[in-house]
């Protein structure tokens, strides 16, 4: 079992997200497929639930953090009818300056953001040069330019095209800045982060490199979504950045934690047709359901599980405790039992 899976926050907030695709051509407009993983891997790295977080080393396991927060596609439009959370527009821009604003301007070829206080907004579309991604932190820029920002290629796993930066953790990196993350080699040796339990470190990872690398007399924390390495050899945040997110979240984005697009409750528990078998369970949880974003929660409400279910699907609970659980589907939840 992957030894920081049951570190759960007490608390964890749904955040609702609109992804807004601008394409010029075929290969710009991106999958469903595409943006699902992309989500199934923010859920997962924000919730300390990625598989490749065994690989963090003895001298780093102590400082691992769990975020608790989970994204979730809109279900609604902005008139409240039934929407995908996925924007498609076409743009005449085949291609659009990296850090420019221009994709979030109808006026210049881009789509205009939904609102910024009530939705995370993310922008994918071609963008110029060598830029991966970027990010708004709070308060930095006008309300109706912030969100983030992903070129295509480096949206969601896309194991066919962009290696090494194939794993959706662009995403999961920009959307640390969004919530008042500084890179972990921000100030260099100064270590000017704000958080002591990232290391200081002289400048930035590439590549994938060994973690024994020392700088600033200290081993580096190369492994940190906060850094620049290879997706495959990133996959932490620490406890002090769990902290500072969820500080910004309700501090700097309060809206965000109480927006009610994705939110999901224990209260809501309903009877459906959709199949969940068998119950009880000890490993393999089948469900019965047409390509949904599946959440997992305990009786306390905490997500201790995502996965995106392609038609009849099954998920491994093997290492989930003893006990009950809720399946939150179209923010609607059912029950199961882990024996």
């Amino acid at each position: 079992m992957n030894p920081v899976q049951s570190l759960l926050n007490q608390d964890n907030y749904i955040i609702p997200v609109v992804v807004h695709v601008l394409y010029n051509n075929d290969d710009q407009n991106i999958s469903n497929d595409r943006i699902y993983s992309q989500i199934e891997t923010l859920n997962n790295d924000y919730n300390a639930l990625n598989a490749d977080l065994e690989n963090v080393p003895s001298n780093f396991i102590n400082v691992v953090g769990n975020v608790g927060l989970t994204f979730c596609l809109v279900q609604s439009d902005l008139n409240g009818n039934p929407f995908s959370g996925i924007n498609r527009v076409f743009t005449n821009v085949n291609s659009f300056q990296g850090f420019s604003d221009d994709m979030k301007d109808s006026d210049q070829g881009g789509v205009d953001a939904w609102d910024t206080n009530n939705y995370l907004n993310i922008w994918v579309c071609n963008l110029s040069g060598n830029t991966l991604g970027f990010a708004t932190m709070p308060g930095s820029v006008d309300q109706e330019l912030d969100g983030v920002v992903i070129d295509y290629e480096y949206f969601g796993v896309n194991l066919n095209a962009t290696n090494p930066y194939n794993l959706g953790r662009t995403a999961t990196h920009e959307v640390g800045h969004f919530f008042n993350l500084e890179h972990t080699f921000y100030g260099s040796c100064n270590d000017l982060d704000g958080c002591d339990d990232t290391p200081e470190i002289s400048s930035p990872t590439y590549g994938c490199p060994d973690i024994t690398q020392e700088s600033c007399q200290s081993i580096n924390m190369t492994m940190n979504y906060m850094d620049y390495a290879n997706d495959a050899c990133m996959y932490m945040f620490t406890i002090c950045q769990a902290e500072i997110m969820i500080d910004a979240l309700l501090t700097l984005r309060p809206n965000l934690a109480t927006n009610s697009g994705c939110d999901v409750s224990l209260s809501d528990l309903k009877q459906s047709n959709i199949e969940i078998y068998p119950n009880p369970v000890s490993d393999l949880l089948f469900i019965k359901t047409q390509n949904q974003m599946v959440l997992f929660f305990d009786i306390y409400g905490r997500n201790v599980l995502s996965k995106y279910f392609y038609n009849n699907s099954s998920v491994d609970v093997s290492s989930l405790r003893a006990g009950t659980y809720f399946v939150s589907i179209n923010n609607q939840l059912y029950q199961f039992i882990k024996y």
